[in-house]
């Protein structure tokens, strides 16, 4: 008798495969551990980021489960955009956004925006 694990074609594809335990990462863990990956190569993940990824990780996998269900999901995955941007603010990157294809018009818009609030002279 053949030792054979799954029927054919029912096999979990090698990258699809989790690291521990469960029935596979989906696109969403993938990703996500991707990108906190990617996040851990410019800066250590410490403190209360450490459990900011973890939880980032587990919110991935319900999305995916989710999914796969058939269920919405739009409140899990702005949760973990939110984890993810305080993971690594926007902007956070240090390099400067290029603006020579702005206008002037709009250069000074955004010089404005900006600026401080002024209160507005007592009438």
């Amino acid at each position: 008798m053949d030792a054979v694990t799954a029927l054919p074609g029912m096999d979990i594809p090698g990258e699809n495969r989790s690291e521990i335990g469960g029935y596979g990462q989906g696109p969403t863990e993938r990703e996500t551990r991707q990108a906190i990956a990617e996040i851990e190569e410019l800066s250590p993940l410490t403190g209360a980021r450490r459990t900011l990824k973890q939880l980032a990780i587990s919110l991935a996998i319900s999305i995916d489960k989710g999914n796969a269900k058939g269920r919405a999901i739009a409140n899990e995955a702005g949760q973990l955009f939110e984890m993810m941007n305080h993971l690594s603010p926007a902007g956070d990157d240090g390099d400067d956004p290029d603006d020579s294809k702005l206008t002037s018009e709009t250069k000074a818009l955004l010089t404005t925006y900006a600026a401080p609030a002024r209160p507005s002279p007592t009438p």
